[in-house]
């Protein structure tokens, strides 16, 4: 599975620093990056913050991205690996991305995907841009890495091959810090164009679950605690233990189950039935979006184009 990286910490503050809240077009930088990814079929969204940093949070509500704050943030990298060492066992490959680089394209988001090699950069008219992406075998490379030569550092002190991706595309290159020419590539960026996104969401007397509840209940499985998956998701514990009861009152059986303290420490899992639940709806969301991008093409796919599926 391939998973994304959106750093939006690790520069210090000034004109280089990076403005994840910083509007492009209509919508903020980071949430355009969100965007692209999930249009790019990319589930498994992380956003790296700073340690204090609530403000970027709230700039992406309800989308499903997982949120990890960064206390080191001096340096690019060390946000890196912050998000590297979260996905390493989560992940076959991650694209790593910026805030300030928020213009590239779905098809160069494919044309890395599909490159497969270990670590591939894109490439327009010579040169280098973002996002890069990182086979998750090598994360070890990356993370053992203590020298102050960034990500480029790292990967030349790795030894890994760094394969060229060629793109037609001037967004990989283009930082919404450096001047305005950025603004030229809005109208054509693949978010201009018509899309469909889908969330499907189950329903008795009211709706009770959805996206929200079951990526809260994935990360619960993930990190073995309620609290930290509510930190992870942007929310407050309050809000998530209201989501668990709202479902266990829906479902009438547990979904979760929690051991208090003890000499081992307390922790959280997801019950059997709540799991298979979990299976079901992943199941069930993929075999509806197949139906229901093939019904996009039929009614919509005249007016808009090529790259929007």
């Amino acid at each position: 599975m391939t998973a994304a990286l959106i750093i939006a910490a690790g520069k210090k503050s000034g004109r280089d620093g990076f403005q994840p809240e910083k509007e492009v077009g209509t919508i903020s930088a980071v949430r355009r990056i969100a965007l692209l990814f999930q249009q790019a079929n990319i589930r498994r969204i992380v956003v790296v913050c700073g340690d204090d940093d609530s403000k970027t949070e709230k700039l992406v509500p309800h989308m499903n991205l997982v949120f990890l704050h960064s206390s080191n943030t001096g340096e690019m990298l060390d946000s890196i690996k912050t998000g590297l060492s979260y996905l390493q066992d989560k992940c076959t490959q991650v694209l790593i991305s910026h805030v300030n680089i928020p213009l590239f394209s779905v098809k160069t988001v494919r044309s890395l995907i599909s490159a497969g090699e270990d670590i591939c950069v894109p490439s327009c008219r010579g040169e280098n841009g973002h996002p890069i992406l990182l086979q998750a075998k090598h994360f070890p490379a990356i993370l053992s890495y203590e020298g102050a030569g960034g990500l480029a550092g790292a990967i030349q002190a790795s030894g890994l091959h760094r394969e060229i991706i060629e793109v037609e595309d001037e967004g990989i290159l283009s930082n919404i810090q450096k001047g305005h020419s950025y603004e030229d590539l809005i109208p054509h960026h693949d978010l201009s164009q018509i899309w469909p996104s889908f969330r499907f969401r189950l329903n008795r007397e009211r709706p009770f679950y959805g996206p929200g509840a079951h990526q809260l209940l994935r990360l619960v499985d993930e990190t073995s605690s309620l609290s930290k998956a509510c930190r992870h998701m942007g929310i407050s514990y309050s809000k998530g233990r209201n989501m668990i009861s709202t479902l266990e009152q829906q479902f009438g059986y547990s979904v979760i189950e929690s051991r208090q303290g003890g000499r081992d420490g307390g922790f959280s899992c997801v019950t059997e039935e709540a799991q298979q639940l979990m299976r079901d709806y992943d199941a069930f969301c993929a075999e509806a979006e197949t139906v229901l991008q093939e019904l996009f093409k039929k009614h919509f796919a005249p007016q808009g184009s090529e790259n929007s599926l």
